[in-house]
């Protein structure tokens, strides 16, 4: 796959348009329906996203992304698609729709197809839509994916943020046809949890991800493509840190190496309890023991 970030010539193209954030199940319907028209009529399928947020740049609202952009081209290209476009939006925000299709979209990638999801928005104020888009019936052929439900709510990033933070992981790992994940760096902690029998992995998230709600999770963390399951802890960890600082603490079970400075991804699958303040460190421990005995039956399940 060619992962460019500024526009070349790319002609005879059925294209995927949107922002992508999170490649759900939704995306991915887009996505393959796009590669699908590509192979059934000999074209190039081709993906224009941005690198920073529309709705972010426009509001002035600090990001809160669901995947970075090296995640999300990961998932992009596994669904097989020939070409992504990182575009900056900043260059593009004033364009007036009309000028970007004409200027962009049809002087480019001479698109045989375009496909979008049903509330696509592009262009100055969001005047570009998917009318307007279907008025170009004589340079392309335009595709709109419908709105795809998941008990009947509907699949958008929007929506699996607020599962997310509400601690709904579940649900949320439904709406992305994977468990939600997050990749980071191991840190050196204050080794606690090491003292009371539970070797971790400290990672500090990236301030643009979206966080999850402060609790403990069943899950599984990836390193070297190794897949260990895991105990996971995110919050502020009231009982032992006196800084409050924002911490994702995994415990891998069978694993005893040293992870200080490697890059682990933890998957989320369960949501196990809300974060406790305990009064002393046996309260404490007590508590790891029994989630690290309710872990071992969910793994056995």
């Amino acid at each position: 796959m060619g992962v460019y970030y500024e526009l070349n010539e790319n002609k005879n193209t059925a294209l995927a348009l949107g922002f992508f954030d999170g490649v759900h199940f939704a995306h991915q319907t887009l996505i393959k329906k796009t590669v699908e028209l590509a192979q059934e009529n000999g074209l190039k399928s081709s993906l224009i996203t941005f690198s920073n947020s529309p709705y972010y740049v426009l509001t002035g609202k600090k990001p809160s992304y669901i995947t970075l952009l090296d995640e999300k081209i990961n998932l992009i290209k596994n669904l097989g698609v020939d070409d992504i476009y990182i575009l900056d939006f900043d260059k593009y925000k004033l364009m007036e729709a009309n000028d970007y299709i004409h200027n962009v979209l049809i002087e480019h990638f001479h698109p045989k197809f375009i496909v979008t999801g049903f509330n696509h928005k592009f262009g100055a104020n969001k005047k570009g839509d998917s009318k307007l888009l279907s008025s170009f019936n004589n340079d392309f052929n335009y595709v709109e994916i419908s709105p795809i439900y998941e008990k009947d709510i509907l699949i958008s990033s929007t929506n699996i943020k607020k599962f997310i933070t509400d601690g709904k992981i579940e649900l949320a790992g439904k709406m992305l046809n994977r468990n939600f994940s997050i990749k980071g760096t191991v840190i050196k902690g204050q080794e606690i949890a090491r003292t009371l029998g539970y070797r971790t992995a400290n990672i500090i998230l990236d301030s643009n991800l979206i966080k999850p709600k402060y609790g403990v999770y069943f899950g599984n963390s990836y390193y070297k493509n190794v897949k260990y399951p895991s105990l996971i802890n995110f919050g502020i960890r009231p009982s032992v840190d006196k800084n409050l600082i924002e911490t994702l603490e995994v415990h891998l079970i069978n694993f005893n190496g040293d992870l200080y400075g490697e890059e682990l991804k933890v998957e989320f699958e369960v949501f196990k309890r809300g974060e406790i303040k305990f009064s002393n460190i046996e309260e404490l421990k007590n508590q790891i023991n029994l989630d690290y005995s309710e872990l071992l039956d969910f793994i056995k399940e």
